[in-house]
């Protein structure tokens, strides 16, 4: 079986959190209202200040990761046609940040809704910078990554996430642990599965009707979807 070992991959806090993906995770639609844009910038500064962002990752080869019990479902496996191998992905915000959005929600519920937004948006940006150093890694080797792909999309359940972590060993290197109802904490942290290939790939994202946030999805009750964004 090849799986392994873990790694750690060095990330840089940005300059600023993206306010924008922060509107849309606030539940804004279209450009945000003045008020709106006020609250996510007041709240934006403690939470970016709070953020200590770690990453683990790890390459395996696809067939040993699907006999460890990390790939379940028919979906992961669409999204690793063409490849052999996959990168699996770890990032977190620290605890730090869901301290903060508890603090900011204190007598503040709109501060506490935006501040949760924002962490939420930062850990998007720290799984796309922790993306981007995988991706020149691969280049370097002359091969291509799918897009990321996470459990819970698709039919890829959430029942995956202690394995993953334990794959990656993110407790230990990286203070990400996972509940027995299978939620990561902190809270704001990202895991995900690239696939490795010697030739473009782009991967296949699930479509809503084996989602399982599909009852309850935002963007579907906006009428678009995740992938559109």
């Amino acid at each position: 079986m090849s799986i392994g070992p873990s790694r750690p991959l060095v990330l840089e806090k940005p300059d600023a959190i993206d306010l924008q993906q922060a509107a849309r995770y606030f539940g804004q639609r279209g450009p945000a209202d003045e008020a709106t844009a006020s609250l996510l910038e007041r709240c934006a500064v403690p939470i970016l200040a709070a953020a200590t962002p770690r990453a683990v990752w790890l390459e395996g080869d696809v067939q040993s990761l699907a006999e460890a019990g990390l790939l379940l479902g028919e979906d992961v496996f669409r999204h690793l046609t063409g490849c052999s191998q996959a990168v699996l992905l770890a990032v977190t915000l620290g605890p730090g940040v869901d301290a903060q959005i508890r603090r900011a929600g204190v007598g503040d519920i709109a501060a506490g809704v935006a501040s949760d937004a924002l962490g939420s948006a930062l850990a998007e940006q720290m799984a796309d910078a922790a993306e981007a150093e995988l991706r020149q890694w691969a280049a370097g080797q002359g091969r291509y990554l799918t897009g990321r792909y996470s459990p819970g999309y698709g039919d890829w359940p959430i029942t995956v996430q202690p394995l993953v972590a334990a794959a990656l060993d993110t407790a230990r290197r990286a203070g990400l642990c996972v509940t027995d109802s299978n939620l990561m904490t902190p809270r704001k942290s990202v895991t995900a599965l690239l696939g490795v290939s010697d030739h473009p790939v782009r991967g296949h994202l699930a479509g809503c009707g084996h989602c399982v946030l599909r009852t309850r999805c935002e963007y579907r009750k906006r009428g678009i979807t995740c992938a559109s964004e």
